[in-house]
C-alpha cells in the first residue's frame, strides 16, 4: 500500500511518496533517524508532485482553508 505525505511550504504544496514506511509509528526511532539524515531521507521519500501557489493571496487562501479543515480546489491539481 502506498503512503503519500502532503507537505505545505511557503511556495506551495508538495506530495511525497514514502517507501518502506507502512504504518504510522512502525518503529518510530528508525523513521526518525531516516528523516534526519538527508541521504537516508532521499531513499525513503520521493517527490511525486508539486503545486506552487500562484500569488501571496492564493497562499493565504490555502492556509486559511487548511486551518478551517476545508478542501481548496488547488489541491486537486496534485493528482
Amino acid at each position: 500500500m502506498a503512503l503519500y505525505l502532503l507537505y505545505e511550504s511557503a511556495s506551495g504544496y508538495g506530495l511525497f511518496l514514502a517507501h518502506g514506511i507502512d504504518e504510522i509509528g512502525q518503529n518510530t526511532e528508525a523513521v526518525r533517524n531516516s528523516v534526519t539524515d538527508l541521504n537516508r531521507f532521499g531513499k525513503v521519500v520521493k517527490l511525486a508532485a508539486f503545486n506552487p501557489f500562484q500569488s501571496a493571496l492564493d497562499a493565504l487562501n490555502q492556509q486559511n482553508a487548511v486551518s478551517e479543515g476545508t478542501f481548496y480546489t488547488c489541491m486537486c491539481l496534485l493528482t
